[in-house]
């Protein structure tokens, strides 16, 4: 799967929602896309719906941004991330989780 970070630093309140809204079409938003946000955000947003998928890493939305992807929030080293995943199976939630937390990892050792 192939990263693309959308937002550098954290984003807050604001830049988040204008993040997540920034468009439905495959030209605006596809599978990979990312940024961190707050974990006031992440638990605001695990409030909203009951969540598609829901583990000790994060949650998905259950309800679909455009076609097969959806949103979905990620807990990693304390810090709260952003992630538009590809929903298709019950298992891509799983792996885009792990793929993304391989991927923040081999960032982290490049600093």
């Amino acid at each position: 799967m192939k990263f693309e970070r959308l937002h550098d630093g954290i984003a807050d309140h604001d830049q988040t929602y204008a993040l997540i809204n920034r468009g439905y079409s495959a030209d605006k938003r596809s599978a990979g896309q990312w940024f961190e946000t707050t974990a006031e955000i992440y638990a605001t947003f695990l409030n909203i719906l009951p969540p598609l998928d829901f583990t000790a890493d994060g949650f998905s939305m259950s309800e679909y941004a455009t076609g097969t992807l959806t949103d979905a929030f990620v807990r990693h080293g304390g810090r709260f991330f952003y992630l538009s995943i590809s929903r298709e199976r019950s298992g891509d939630f799983t792996n885009a989780v792990c793929a993304f937390r391989e991927h923040l990892a081999f960032a982290e050792r490049k600093v």
